[in-house]
């Protein structure tokens, strides 16, 4: 990647994209059940169109079928991880609003108990879903 520190400003850049695909999935989901599209009905509409992918995949291998290990990151490492970007950001001055919100949603998992050695991203569903008054159906 060149420099010393390079690959680790990386991970954190790869880390970023990847746990705002997690926050957005899971406030997409819980505005879909609030609305009456069912998790199974969402993803049978994105999965195999242009926003499917690998990461999706396993995402959403906990929250359409349950698999509690299809995603092993612990929402506190995600959490960890924005925080590093968050000060990244504020070394190069620069403005980090989209990064700051991925941050907070991890917190606000975190906070609300999703600290767990098997708290993973995934399930930041749920603490959305609770956070918003939403059963899934």
């Amino acid at each position: 990647m060149g420099p010393s520190g390079a690959g680790h400003k990386m991970k954190l850049l790869n880390n970023f994209l990847s746990l705002g695909y997690a926050a957005l999935y899971s406030e997409a989901l819980a505005l879909s059940e609030k609305v009456g599209i069912s998790t199974l009905q969402f993803d049978s509409v994105i999965r195999g169109s242009r926003m499917d992918c690998g990461f999706y995949q396993t995402f959403m291998g906990y929250a359409v079928e349950g698999d509690r290990e299809a995603h092993k990151f612990t929402l506190t490492n995600a959490l960890k991880d924005m925080c590093y970007l968050e000060s990244m950001a504020g070394a190069v001055a620069l403005a980090n609003p989209i990064g700051n919100a991925v941050k907070n949603s991890f917190a606000l998992a975190h906070a609300a108990g999703g600290n767990g050695p098997e708290d993973y991203v995934p399930h930041l569903t749920d603490y959305v879903a609770k956070r918003n008054g939403v059963e899934k159906a």
